[in-house]
Order: structure tokens, then C-alpha cells, then sequence
């Protein structure tokens, strides 16, 4: 099990539903992130805080993301997001952060290694593998 780097999750009550997202320390256990962001789909929130993590790892030296979202990775490969969630009042919040994303997205290099996603050919975006290691570390517990 890793014992270093930023774990991320998302959450919502419901799919869609009030939603949120964090990045965890792996080491130290700090959530050195967190963020509600309205009504939106347990893919947008941990897409949306996957690239946070990215911005976050860039700024802070971090070169290690886990994420365990296989969809979220998906669309961080292919830098667009494929969701049927409907844009009205209560999903602005969300749509705006996916928008926000996207474009930082244009700003950085995406690679597949074969196994990890690297970005920059400095920061590898693993995915986390509940079954072996358990939750991660940014879980949020709610799981029925």
C-alpha cells in the first residue's frame, strides 16, 4: 500500500446530489484540499479534484496523485469529460469547475505509460486499488 503522496475522492448524497472533493496527504493524513461544489455526479467531483490535485502537486512538489476512479482518469486522459448532467441552477457550481478544468488541462502534457498517466514527465496519477489496499486515504466513509 503507497505510503506517500495525495489521494484523492469525491462524494455526493445521491447521483447527482450535493457534492464534494478532497486531497489527502498520504503521509501525514492532512487534507491539504477540500471543496463543496453543489449539485453535481460522483464522476464530475472526483474528476474535478483529480485536476486540483494536479494544480496542487505542481505548486507544492508533490510527484505522485492516487485516484480511485477509473472514469475520472479516463477524462483526465482524454482531457473531455463525458457527462449527461444537466446545466440549470443548481449544477453552475459544477459546470463551471469542469470548465475550469478543461482549460487548465490545455496547459499541461498527459501521457500513458502503460499502467500510470504522467503529467509534465514529472507527476504519475496512479489508480488507487481499493480491493488490495482498502479506501483511500481521501475517502469520504459514506459508502452504503
Amino acid at each position: 500500500m503507497p505510503n506517500s503522496g495525495l489521494a484523492v475522492d469525491g462524494a455526493c448524497s445521491g447521483n447527482p446530489g450535493p457534492s464534494k472533493y478532497r486531497g489527502v496527504d498520504i503521509y501525514t493524513g492532512d487534507i491539504v484540499f477540500s471543496s463543496q461544489i453543489g449539485y453535481a455526479t460522483n464522476n464530475i467531483c472526483e474528476f474535478v479534484a483529480l485536476c486540483h490535485a494536479i494544480g496542487y502537486a505542481m505548486q507544492n512538489g508533490h510527484t505522485q496523485i492516487y485516484c480511485d476512479s477509473v472514469t475520472a482518469m479516463a477524462w483526465l486522459k482524454d482531457k473531455k469529460v463525458n457527462s449527461k448532467l444537466v446545466v440549470h441552477e443548481k449544477t453552475k457550481k459544477a459546470h463551471e469547475l469542469v470548465r475550469r478544468s478543461l482549460e487548465f488541462l490545455k496547459t499541461v502534457e498527459v501521457e500513458h505509460d502503460g499502467i500510470d498517466l504522467v503529467i509534465n514527465d514529472s507527476i504519475a496519477v496512479s489508480k488507487w486499488h481499493t480491493a488490495e489496499w482498502g479506501e483511500i486515504s481521501a475517502d469520504y466513509g459514506n459508502k452504503k
